[in-house]
């Protein structure tokens, strides 16, 4: 049985068990994956829908226990059972419940193997991603199994039996990036199966990008314009920081709906017109879409764990797109933007890929250099789930107070800020023992485990190689305490501070200069300011030559910090909330790029683009 944090009274018996049993009748064999049993309090509500935890209850705090299925999948009739020595979250054991009334409902999650052309095979999720999901939110991934909702007591020597008898929509059908199913005169689609990724991965791998195109560009047959790419999340939709939409929001409409909607509508308007922010400032506006067997998103870069996806987005995604649309092709006729994971993104590929991008408007970006790895330096910090100290034990806080990018004063339609107070949500240790639990080996679908999968080396195995010890059952490494030697293999390769500073003297300056543009709330929310605190330290520097050029925005408002995810004010400057610039990226940023890339223009470029 596990040691570790039980802190409450022991009401179950240590042979109490969840059995979660996949049904005798089905006739499609085997089946791999991992099996997670979710618990909220109470008695299940009446038509709660899969999972429950998104019937109330905050997925983050709600209990899950987690097995994976056999090595050969579980079969019909077969069963995974969840005991008292299976991990969970936020009680790390089935011993912490106490007696009581629970609603409780389990999944299957999806595995298969990849037989990598590296020689690695690995069994990972099949999808983090559905077709009809975006911005990260999976609730169930596509073919996923589950069980109904169940209520059941819990005592002394209790015995749960759940059955997974229900099935995800194997096939849901994609909205597409228009959002119309098919494309329109302004929203295109672009597909290419990519050749270094299918490589990789053993099995065809498709990049997808959602195109929007520029104003006039059918009347301007013979002009060619410049490519802005937004990063981020999956998204089956183009939504690139504001959507784009030709219907006013309607009456019914209330909260932040109602926001979002008016300024979808409010891009199609200045987008399509002549006049507006947007003349001489005519481009592409991309989104694409790549998702891993890890994330939502590959983080746009080439890696040991997911492969050359930085490749393969530079030489196959984009001379696609530029060559069936009359992109320019020239970096210095690009640029990227984007936030939280996009900004990360936008960042690193205008870092790594210096001579072929010209702007980068970086929001609240994840980490940027791992000596704030949000709250720890990676380099000399001992542990990362509690702070180095000889006699205390203190945990390191992972997350504050709350997203503010969808805040608006409660019932109205009206934006308004966050409350950012500082109160510790979560901690570090919290938020990784969780996504062990939904998937050990970095198979959770969530965020340090991507970043572990991105940024650092292969293991033995053929995993990421944990930069801490994540597991509290591991008897063969201390509870948090960081490996040094995969430190060590993220600063060579994925510290975009510790790069700059390297190389900025050696002609990587020059090449940077000015290119890039870098926004954060005083108060993130994942304490992602600290790690542009870091760079700021150093872009600031007098003597730094040549200088960083660009800007490095920290942003408060009243003396109060912005929360997640600031990504600077409104175009005039006036300060705003989040809830409203974060529907703003194009709007803000496609100008200030326009701006960089006429005054960057070689003799004799095609300017038509800047013409109207």
């Amino acid at each position: 049985m596990l040691p570790f944090l039980i802190s409450t009274a022991i009401a179950i018996a240590a042979s109490s068990t969840v059995t979660v049993t996949l049904p005798a009748d089905r006739s499609d064999g085997n089946v791999l994956g991992r099996v997670r049993v979710f618990i909220l309090r109470g008695a299940c509500r009446p038509g709660a829908s899969p999972p429950i935890t998104s019937c109330g209850d905050d997925q983050d705090t709600a209990q899950v226990f987690g097995e994976d299925t056999p090595a050969g999948g579980l079969a019909p009739g077969a069963s995974v059972k969840i005991t008292a020595d299976s991990l969970g979250y936020p009680y790390i054991s089935l011993l912490n419940l106490e007696d009581g009334e629970y609603c409780m409902q389990a999944d299957l999650n999806l595995y298969e193997v990849f037989v990598r052309g590296d020689g690695v095979n690995v069994t990972l999720p099949t999808t983090c991603v559905s077709p009809g999901g975006g911005d990260g939110a999976y609730g169930l991934p596509p073919g996923t199994l589950y069980s109904k909702p169940k209520t059941v007591t819990l005592h002394v020597d209790a015995e749960v039996a759940l059955s997974l008898t229900e099935l995800a929509d194997p096939h849901p059908s994609s909205p597409g990036c228009s959002g119309k199913g098919a494309d329109t005169e302004w929203i295109k689609t672009v597909r290419v199966t990519s050749k270094l990724l299918s490589a990789f991965w053993g099995k065809p791998i498709v990049l997808e990008a959602c195109v929007l195109l520029p104003f006039g560009f059918n009347e301007h047959p013979n002009a060619k314009y410049p490519l802005a790419i937004a990063h981020g999340h999956y998204s089956a939709t183009f939504n690139p920081g504001g959507r784009f939409d030709p219907t006013p929001p309607s009456a019914n409409l209330t909260g932040y709906a109602f926001v979002d909607q008016q300024y979808a509508n409010w891009l199609y308007g200045n987008w399509t017109s002549a006049e507006g922010p947007f003349k001489g400032a005519r481009a592409l506006m991309v989104t694409i879409n790549h998702p891993v067997p890890f994330f939502d998103d590959s983080y746009a870069v080439d890696s040991v764990n997911v492969g050359p996806y930085g490749s393969a987005i530079m030489t196959e995604l984009l001379p696609a797109i530029e060559g069936q649309y009359r992109g320019l092709g020239a970096g210095w006729a690009r640029g990227v933007m984007g936030g939280s994971t996009g900004g990360w993104e936008s960042f690193a590929v205008q870092v790594l890929y210096p001579d072929d991008f010209n702007y980068a408007a970086v929001a609240c970006p994840d980490p940027i250099g791992f000596t704030s790895y949000t709250t720890v330096n990676i380099y000399e910090a001992k542990n990362a789930y509690f702070y180095d100290a000889p006699f205390k034990r203190t945990a390191r806080p992972g997350q504050r107070d709350h997203y503010s990018g969808t805040a608006v004063i409660p019932g109205t339609s009206i934006p308004t800020y966050g409350s950012p107070y500082g109160q510790t949500t979560a901690t570090v240790e919290e938020m990784n023992r969780r996504e062990i639990v939904l998937g050990p080996r970095s198979r959770s679908c969530g965020q340090w485990d991507i970043w572990e999968a991105v940024f650092g080396p292969r293991g033995e195995d053929g995993y990421p190689k944990r930069l801490w010890c994540k597991d509290p059952r591991d008897t063969t490494c201390e509870y948090g305490a960081i490996d040094p030697q995969v430190a060590q293999y993220w600063k060579e390769h994925f510290d975009m501070t510790d790069k700059l500073k390297r190389e900025w003297a050696h002609g990587l300056g020059a090449k940077l200069s000015g290119k890039l543009h870098v926004f954060v709330g005083a108060s993130d929310t994942f304490f992602l300011t600290n790690a542009v605190m870091d760079l700021q330290d150093w872009a600031t520097n007098a003597t730094l030559d040549p200088p960083f050029g660009g800007e490095i925005v920290i942003g408060a408002h009243d003396g109060r910090g912005y929360e997640h995810c600031f990504n600077g004010f409104l175009p005039d400057g006036t300060i705003a909330p989040n809830a409203i610039t974060r529907e703003l990226y194009v709007t803000k940023f496609v100008p200030r790029m326009a701006e960089r890339w006429a005054a960057s223009a070689p003799k004799g470029a095609d300017m038509e683009w800047h013409s109207y």
